[in-house]
């Protein structure tokens, strides 16, 4: 599709290239009109000076005056009725006779007419012709190789300019044009990054001299930045709070239960204790992924060396102690050493195994593959389960998002937004893609160099 600023561009220059050439159509036109009527103007004056067929001397020969001096070389000769030729002057052009010639001679004297000939020699030649006495016409003829030569640079000078004009008028639209949506450029950076939650992005300026509609586009586009911003910082400090007064009487709560469940005297009560204490720890869940993805958003938890591999091989082994899932393990034989949070590393592991086995059949496969390359440590978890649509992939991340599929499971719609901040805060990314089950791939990177507040690079 093609961007607003290609089709204004595109606009101003085809609409400067038309008027330009039509200008310099016009200026060629006009230029060559005077000219003719110039040359035109040469050849009446020269019959004017005076062409005697009759001469005044019964036995002298026909002659014509000499011509006006500083005046274009115009010659003179004479076409009588039956088509002859007679040389009247002291040069000759060898100008065939044509009908128009013809025509004139037999016409009442006075009669005249312009036309455009080429001689024998193959020279153009602007040609008078007027009948002066019965039978018989005077042609008036002069060379238009100067006056096609100026043309010719007249046309030279026009196309060098014209390009030269639209060029330096298509230059001057385009930047003109780029300036002018330069911030509706800003303002779907920003509209597009706030779709990917990102916090950050810097609002869209409008420069000075920018269009209204531009600067109304900036102004609302700024504002909802910051009602956006307000209200996720409003969002984040309600999760904060809510999930602190909640653990307390949750954990009560769940001792009741517990105790209840334990001394109930019938098996209805029981099935029904028990059903309410599942219900309590999936609540008892939320409350705690609540917390952590609060945790997120405070400054970063004390940094340890810890052996990655380990950590998952711990991650795999609590999954199957609470769900009986096996988890097929890749990982080196050598310890792999990173300074990161334990618990974000925890976090990561966990929640991303804890969706392959909620989204995964009991027959698929969860894998959980370590790559240890020299300047990052790559984590990857698959499973067989339906996946995520690739379409969807971008949204997963936010907050209490669930896809369609997920919305009738267990869960929060936290999980992935936890493991995205825990692995931003250890300095790497989250990359989602298909695993060759069929399922959900996550590829965690951790570099191995990571920046510290200062801005100082540190060991991973």
């Amino acid at each position: 599709m093609r961007s607003l600023r290609t089709t204004v561009a595109l606009i101003v220059s085809v609409t400067l290239a038309l008027t330009v050439f039509a200008l310099a159509v016009t200026i060629w036109t006009l230029t060559r009109n005077e000219l003719l009527n110039s040359v035109d103007a040469s050849l009446v004056s020269r019959i004017q000076a005076g062409v005697f067929l009759t001469p005044p001397d019964p036995d002298g020969a026909p002659f014509v005056r000499p011509p006006i001096p500083g005046q274009p070389t115009v010659i003179v000769d004479a076409v009588l009725a039956d088509g002859e030729v007679y040389d009247i002057d002291d040069q000759t052009y060898d100008l065939p006779v044509d009908a128009l010639d013809v025509q004139l001679a037999s016409a009442a004297p006075g009669t005249s007419a312009f036309s455009t000939r080429v001689t024998s020699a193959g020279e153009s030649v602007r040609v008078y012709t007027v009948a002066v006495v019965d039978g018989a016409a005077a042609r008036a003829i002069r060379s238009l190789e100067e006056t096609q030569s100026n043309l010719l640079g007249l046309a030279t000078i026009l196309a060098i300019g014209s390009v030269a004009a639209v060029v330096v008028g298509a230059a001057a639209g385009v930047f003109a044009v780029r300036r002018s949506t330069t911030p509706l450029t800003q303002a779907a950076d920003a509209m597009a990054a706030l779709s990917r939650g990102e916090r950050d992005a810097a609002p869209p300026h409008a420069g000075r001299g920018a269009p209204r509609e531009v600067v109304d586009v900036v102004d609302a586009t700024s504002a909802l930045q910051y009602e956006l911003a307000r209200s996720r910082a409003q969002q984040e400090q309600l999760v904060q709070d809510a999930g602190h007064e909640l653990r307390t009487p949750l954990a009560s709560l769940r001792a009741n239960v517990q105790f209840a469940a334990r001394t109930a005297s019938d098996e209805l009560t029981a099935q029904s204790l028990a059903s309410a204490q599942a219900e309590l720890d999936e609540l008892g869940r939320l409350v705690e992924e609540l917390l952590a993805l609060a945790a997120r958003d405070e400054p970063v938890r004390e940094l340890v060396d810890i052996d990655v591999v380990g950590a998952a091989r711990a991650a795999a082994q609590r999954l199957t102690r609470r769900t009986q899932r096996l988890v097929t393990l890749s990982l080196p034989e050598a310890p792999v050493l990173m300074r990161l949070d334990p618990i974000g590393l925890a976090e990561m592991l966990g929640n991303c195994l804890d969706n392959a086995a909620k989204f995964a059949p009991d027959s698929a496969e969860i894998a959980l593959a370590v790559l240890d390359h020299q300047d990052e440590v790559v984590l990857e978890i698959r499973d067989g389960g339906a996946g995520i649509p690739e379409s969807e992939r971008g949204a997963v991340w936010e907050r209490f998002h669930r896809t369609a599929d997920a919305r009738g499971r267990p869960g929060s719609g936290l999980g992935l937004a936890i493991v995205l901040r825990a692995a931003e805060a250890a300095g790497g990314s989250v990359l989602l893609g298909e695993a060759i089950e069929g399922g959900l791939l996550v590829r965690i990177t951790l570099p191995r160099q990571r920046r510290s507040a200062e801005g100082v690079e540190t060991d991973g």
